[in-house]
């Protein structure tokens, strides 16, 4: 976790302090209670550092220390997922698919892009197949507003449409061999 974010890190280990976790279960009360940026940013602020005052603060904090999102940041702009789409100059939906095996490490990862005003979203294993469906044909659409599908390894991709919605798939993190 703390190779993926020292900020996540940080958030882990003050939640473990007090007899929490960052498992699943808790990750989808999280999602429920609406715990995204600034929620993060609240709970692994330093001591004497000031709350937030504007909504790039807790995005500065939440992206410095995590190499992986940089990286993703990086390929959202090189991948041009943020600009009007462009069909008969890139030929393809400018969209962005991240995998990912850490269930915090896709949250945390979807609140920060959230934040950035990026609407990202994550396929996990909690949806249902009716969830899941309607997903995938969002992502899917060329005009939709959702740019970002970060996809729990343990998903099947069956629907997603690779060559022409997004060309472009970082993977964050390494699978687990079973």
């Amino acid at each position: 976790m703390c190779n993926f974010s020292t900020v996540l890190a940080r958030l882990n280990a003050k939640i473990v302090r007090t007899r929490g976790n960052t498992h699943v279960a808790t990750l989808q009360i999280w999602r429920d209670d609406g715990r995204e940026a600034e929620w993060i940013h609240m709970m692994t602020r330093g001591p004497g550092e000031p709350r937030a005052t504007t909504a790039s603060e807790p995005a500065y904090a939440l992206v410095k220390g995590g190499p992986s999102i940089h990286l993703v940041l990086r390929e959202i702009l090189n991948g041009k997922v943020l600009e009007a789409l462009d069909w008969d100059r890139y030929k393809r939906h400018q969209k962005l698919m991240i995998g990912e095996q850490t269930p915090a490490n896709a949250w945390y990862l979807c609140a920060v892009l959230r934040c950035l005003g990026i609407d990202a979203r994550v396929m996990h294993s909690g949806l249902s197949n009716k969830a899941r469906g309607d997903m995938v044909r969002l992502f899917n659409k060329p005009k939709s507003t959702f740019k970002c599908l970060i996809m729990m390894f343990d998903m099947g991709g069956t629907g997603l449409n690779i060559h022409h919605a997004n060309d472009r798939v970082v993977i964050t993190s390494i699978a687990r061999s079973r």
